[in-house]
């Protein structure tokens, strides 16, 4: 069975991620201290992805964010290690989620290292840890290195009790007012997403010179209405991932 560990005879390897953080420049310079005693190769990762909110409705074009992202891997390297290393560094940027990039260049290491990264608990509910995710389905050992050099092994993932899953689970209720008056539809969405509530106000207006269809509006404003719940839930998650951390 391939358990993804680096077999005898193979080389050794250290994957850490890179987003040009504090606590990622910690990680790398732990990650290099550690190749430096077991003769390893540092692997270092940077994940970029388009940004969320382009959505279906905005056409997709380069405004550089692969550039930037090798820009900030680049110095990153540079800084932390010099151009003089003391130990064999390779670099990876990869299109991608930082997790699942992140998993897959991790098969066959030694290490994962990540900087801790702190986030808000709707942020996490969003998008989720990058860190608790890479533990939870690592196939090598993670460690998470704080922005003061500190580092300790992820968590492990909680046993299940017996005969119990190991599943946590979530109610978010969507509440939907809808107001039909003459050729107007309107829509009130309320979304209360584990105690943050948020609001959306939509319509729909029919042509006079169509045949009335009160279902055809309910489903024009309904659907704007979960469109800007969509746009607020991803501003949300970007503003408290792009935040400051929280060490």
């Amino acid at each position: 069975m391939d358990t993804g560990r680096p077999s005898p005879g193979l080389p050794r390897r250290i994957v850490v991620g890179i987003d040009g953080s504090a606590p990622s420049k910690a990680a790398l310079r732990w990650a290099v201290g550690q190749a430096v005693l077991t003769g390893a190769t540092v692997h270092a990762v940077a994940a970029w992805e388009y940004p969320s909110l382009y959505g279906w409705f905005a056409p997709m074009v380069d405004d550089g964010f692969e550039d930037t992202a090798r820009r900030t891997l680049t110095a990153e390297v540079e800084a932390v290690i010099g151009r003089e290393s003391p130990v064999s560094v390779r670099t990876d940027l990869v299109l991608g989620h930082a997790a699942e990039v992140l998993l897959e260049a991790s098969e066959g290491a030694d290490l994962l290292v990540l900087g801790s990264r702190g986030r808000g608990t709707f942020a996490r509910t969003l998008l989720g840890s990058v860190s608790t995710r890479c533990a939870v389905h690592g196939v090598c050992p993670v460690v998470i290195v704080r922005a003061d050099g500190t580092a300790a092994a992820a968590p492990p993932t909680p046993a299940p009790e017996s005969g119990e899953a190991a599943v946590r689970t979530k109610d978010w209720r969507l509440t939907l007012h809808v107001v039909e008056e003459e050729d107007t539809t309107r829509v009130h969405a309320v979304l209360d997403a584990d105690g943050d509530v948020l609001h959306s106000d939509a319509l729909a207006r029919r042509n006079p010179r169509d045949t009335p269809a009160p279902r055809v509006g309910d489903e024009f404003a309904v659907g704007r209405a979960l469109v800007d719940l969509g746009h607020q839930l991803l501003r949300a998650g970007v503003h408290d991932a792009t935040g400051p951390a929280e060490e």
